[in-house]
């Protein structure tokens, strides 16, 4: 009887040290991860991520996970949420869904190896009010109404945004009157406003930076908006982008492509009495046919 007892102790030890190994050496590769949404109105919401192998067993202690929510217009700020605690291979993440239109979730699981898991899913996120029209992308500075299903995306693509900070160390106000780069057939000035959770894009003419004083262009405010792109905007690559002054001269500035500006700033650039710093602009794609516009083909599906 002791025996049959050491030898059912021993299978048992066996079996959890065969478990936790097999979790142990799963790599990314093995992995794949399921979202489901626990409300798509504008305000907060519970996003619950699960985490299985292969084989579409729970892993029980997954790592932690990091939730990244973009609006197809590039102009808007994007939306974080992360965790590492997990119930059977189950996270339940607080997430606000910002304002009503389309958008791209990014899931990225960290393993305790360090290697990653990146999933996207794609979603319409309705008003208060249910309404099934995407009217919140109002682009009354002349810009196109968005159509039901289809985000901000210009026709021939995805559009991007280029951010900056600018600083006048001078005694008199300078103006920007006009921008352009060859990446782009159409650079405009924009700023983005939320009214009743609807968020609309208006058109600036000029961007004006007060004598002393200093503006910022960021997601979710003043942007420089680049429409109809003529080619991929990728990470690591940079553009060149032309600014107008009202006064005529020209001003050149490099502008790397980050998927977004952390602590470190990539440099300053100064021109008479302006100092431009904090430069940087979205990665997107110049064609429809290109991988975000391939993957994203149903709201709520992986892209």
């Amino acid at each position: 009887m002791v025996t049959t007892l050491r030898q059912i102790s021993c299978l048992l030890i066996f079996a959890l040290l065969l478990t936790a190994c097999r979790q142990q050496s799963l790599s990314s590769s093995d992995i794949s991860l399921d979202v489901s949404v626990n409300g798509l109105l504008v305000g907060q919401s519970q996003i619950i991520v699960s985490v299985h192998d292969k084989n579409g067993n729970s892993i029980d202690k997954p790592g932690a996970i990091e939730l990244r929510g973009d609006m197809d217009h590039a102009g808007m700020a994007p939306v974080f949420a992360e965790s590492s605690e997990a119930i059977n291979g189950v996270f339940t993440l607080p997430f606000e869904w910002t304002m009503a239109g389309i958008w791209i979730l990014e899931a990225n699981l960290t393993l305790d190896s360090g290697e990653r898991v990146t999933e996207s899913f794609r979603y319409e996120v309705l008003s208060q009010a249910g309404d099934h029209e995407i009217s919140n992308m109002d682009h009354s500075g002349g810009d196109h109404q968005a159509t039901e299903g289809a985000g901000h995306s210009n026709a021939n693509g995805e559009s991007s945004a280029v951010y900056m900070q600018i600083d006048n160390s001078g005694a008199s106000a300078v103006a920007i009157a006009a921008a352009n780069t060859a990446a782009a057939h159409q650079v405009e000035f924009h700023r983005s406003v939320i009214v009743d959770d609807i968020a609309r894009m208006e058109a600036v003419e000029t961007l004006v930076i007060p004598a002393g004083e200093r503006i910022e262009l960021r997601p979710g405010g003043l942007h420089i908006m680049l429409r109809q792109l003529k080619t991929d905007l990728k990470p690591g690559a940079s553009i060149g982008l032309h600014l107008e002054l009202a006064t005529g001269e020209m001003i050149q500035l490099t502008i790397p492509i980050l998927n977004m500006l952390m602590d470190e700033d990539p440099g300053a650039t100064a021109a008479g009495d302006l100092v431009f710093s904090k430069l940087w602009a979205r990665p997107a794609n110049a064609s429809a046919t290109g991988e975000r516009a391939d993957k994203a083909a149903k709201p709520g599906t992986k892209e």
